[in-house]
């Protein structure tokens, strides 16, 4: 099953950055993508640009995602929807961050899958890709994202096995620092400005070809994992604090 096979797409966290470059790239190869957010100004602009279905969901809100997905006939699936808070210390995190944090980024994850992929292995077919982050990966500044995406790895290595047989792909995203609204969000606009820049970062447009290729790859293929950084970005590193007694 290459992009040719397959009919629709769902995309979620779609109104802007990593989501909203993957509904054009998909919409240009001829699928019809339902496109999901919560800012639906920002989704009728971009259907008026795509022609893609624009649907205003709080992924947050389980009843509502039941409501809209479960059931939904969908060949691909980009689980893109997620957000950093408390990125600058855990300790200074206030409970909303974990809270904000882990509901979107773990919890309506997984609520999506399970809402959608029923349908796909009933079908025999079609791709789930999981937005990662090297945050689930390696040890970074950012315990509660990090934990978040850490579940986003495992959960895609597990669904590979719930998946066996069934003829559903199942690719995990990993990227690196992106030029998006994520670091605005997470940390405001004066600490995005003081990060981006020191040298050339992605941009949404490479992860959405990366979605692409994994998703064009024959049935026999299933890219696992794509892990994917700036070539100036550099994981890794030792800093030492002494600590006097």
């Amino acid at each position: 099953m290459a992009i040719a096979d397959y009919e629709t797409a769902l995309v979620t966290g779609a109104s802007a950055g990593i989501g909203a470059a993957t509904v054009r790239a998909l919409a240009a190869k001829g699928l019809a993508v339902t496109a999901v957010a919560r800012r639906a100004d920002r989704l009728e602009a971009l259907a008026v640009e795509t022609g893609c279905t624009p649907l205003a969901l709080d992924l947050t809100d389980t009843k509502a995602l039941n409501e809209a997905l479960r059931g939904r006939e969908v060949d691909v699936l980009v689980n893109n929807a997620g957000l950093g808070r408390g990125m600058a210390s855990f300790l200074e995190a206030s409970a909303e961050d974990i809270d904000l944090t882990i509901s979107t980024n773990v919890i309506a994850f997984l609520h999506v899958i399970h809402a959608v992929a029923p349908n796909m292995v009933a079908r025999k077919t079609g791709h789930m890709v999981n937005i990662g982050s090297i945050a689930g990966l390696y040890p970074l500044q950012s315990p509660i994202y990090g934990a978040s995406k850490g579940a986003v790895r495992l959960a895609s290595q597990n669904l590979r096995i719930d998946l066996e047989g069934s003829g559903v792909r199942l690719t995990e995203i990993c990227p690196g620092r992106v030029v998006t609204e994520f670091l605005v969000q997470a940390s405001g606009e004066e600490a995005a400005r003081n990060i981006y820049g020191q040298f050339d970062e992605l941009q949404p447009e490479d992860i959405a070809d990366a979605i692409v290729y994994a998703v064009d790859a024959p049935w026999r293929v299933n890219v696992s994992t794509i892990e994917i950084v700036p070539t100036e970005q550099i994981i890794g590193g030792i800093h030492t604090t002494r600590v006097e007694r």
